[in-house]
């Protein structure tokens, strides 16, 4: 009873409805939820738009911070090396076309007799001379002169003596090698499946110092034999991080590394110095006395992973080099398709490497030219730093031991081969690329192990 009471309470309460109308329940306010998504998508629109002009202004500091510092790999047009303890030992400056030499030093490549002649004739380059050496090996004289600002240049000293003294004479250029670190990660560092060949090998390279200290570069009669000299002076910083990078290559015990050569008895010319932090160079002069040694050790081939500039003195020394049977294999260089041969390796006669990725690939940044000869993997290839970590490395400098290493094991196995007897067997062994025969991107194609000794 009082459960009717209160329902009829309730309708007693609502409007009267004639029959056939439609009533429509009173508006509510909307959801709360509703309410609050419009705030809340505004403050979310709002914060990441103060995120992204906190992130531009960042990164516009961050540049400009750059901006203001030396790029590392850029070196000043004019640069002081130092020794150990701060005293000035040469200094470095742009000259022609970009290269770098040491300031106003020219040398001289002749016998003694002939620089005796020199002498007589103009005994005024007597007051240049700064330093006189034997190349016993080659039975050379090589003079290095320190000219007047006046003189410093090749049109001015065969104005002031003769075009003839440029037959003998170069700048003291420099020299760099031709190898970049890279930015990948370790585990996409390539590694060779295979050795180029299980025999003893003798093999010769002009480089930095190698870390010897390394349990994998280790000395070991009957895997990894090292002869070693050092071309520079003695209160001049060492440097490692390239030649161990080859060094690496050829002959390192390390589970991530494959070594071409794994009986190797190499005899390594250390002629480079640190320029900076990150670039390592090597005057002319130096690899002049490196190349002599090397011409004087039991050996047929020459690895030489470094680029420069073309200089009279260098083309004499190779022709020397290779009228003795040496082979001379180098990095084609890093300078990009456009850029202009680089030497030694434009020389006649030289081997010119370039590299190809692990797909075959070429390498980006390597030289173009009808010069280059072979390519070999010379990208991202798994190789020790001086530290003794193995990372991923790139650059001709990498390529250039694969196709030395082949050369040096058929020298080995067929003494009596000549240079170009070998040469025409890598042309038959290299995979060519793209159009049939030589190009200027690969020349005859990709060198890879093992050498087909069965051609």
């Amino acid at each position: 009873m009082k459960k009717t009471l209160v329902a009829a309470l309730f309708l007693a309460g609502l409007p009267a409805v004639s029959p056939g109308q439609v009533v429509r329940p009173p508006e509510l306010p909307p959801p709360l939820v509703d309410t609050l998504k419009q705030p809340t998508a505004e403050l979310l629109r709002q914060t990441e738009q103060l995120q992204q002009q906190l992130a531009e202004q960042r990164l516009r500091e961050q540049l400009a911070t750059l901006a203001t510092l030396p790029d590392p790999l850029q070196l000043p047009a004019v640069q002081d090396i130092l020794t150990l303890s701060g005293e000035p030992l040469w200094r470095e400056v742009e000259v022609e076309q970009g290269f770098r030499a040491i300031e106003r030093e020219w040398l001289l490549l002749l016998t003694a007799d002939e620089w005796q002649a020199l002498l007589q004739r103009w005994p005024e380059l007597a007051g240049y001379l700064q330093r006189q050496q034997p190349l016993p090996a080659l039975q050379l004289t090589l003079v290095t002169l320190k000219v007047p600002a006046a003189l410093d240049s090749a049109s001015a000293l065969a104005q002031q003596f003769s075009a003839e003294l440029l037959r003998y004479s170069g700048r003291n250029h420099l020299y760099q090698p031709q190898q970049q670190a890279s930015t990948a990660a370790p585990q996409a560092a390539a590694q060779s499946k295979a050795s180029m060949c299980n025999w003893p090998v003798s093999l010769g390279m002009v480089d930095t110092d190698i870390n010897t200290e390394l349990p994998a570069l280790a000395v070991q009669s009957g895997h990894f034999n090292l002869v070693a000299r050092r071309f520079l002076p003695e209160q001049l910083a060492a440097s490692y991080a390239h030649g161990t990078a080859v060094a690496s290559l050829l002959a390192a015990r390390d589970p991530a590394i494959t070594p071409l050569l794994p009986q190797l008895t190499l005899y390594s010319a250390a002629a480079f110095y640190a320029s900076n932090a990150v670039q390592q160079s090597a005057s002319l002069e130096h690899l002049l006395t490196a190349l002599d040694w090397l011409a004087s050790q039991p050996l047929q081939v020459i690895n030489l992973s470094l680029t420069g500039p073309d200089n009279p003195v260098l083309a004499l020394l190779i022709q020397q080099l290779q009228a003795r049977g040496l082979s001379l294999v180098a990095a084609a260089g890093n300078g990009g398709p456009a850029a202009t041969p680089l030497y030694p390796a434009a020389y006649p006669g030289v081997i010119a490497v370039t590299a190809v990725a692990p797909d075959m690939t070429p390498y980006r940044w390597a030289n173009q030219g009808d010069y280059i000869d072979f390519a070999a993997v010379g990208v991202r290839v798994a190789a020790l730093t001086a530290n003794g970590q193995v990372q991923p490395q790139s650059g001709t400098s990498l390529a250039a031991p694969v196709v030395s290493a082949a050369v040096a094991c058929w020298r080995a196995a067929q003494p009596q081969l000549t240079h170009q007897q070998v040469y025409q067997l890598l042309m038959q062994q290299a995979r060519d690329l793209g159009e049939p025969g030589k190009d200027p991107v690969t020349g005859h194609g990709v060198i890879e192990p093992p050498l087909e000794t069965q051609l």
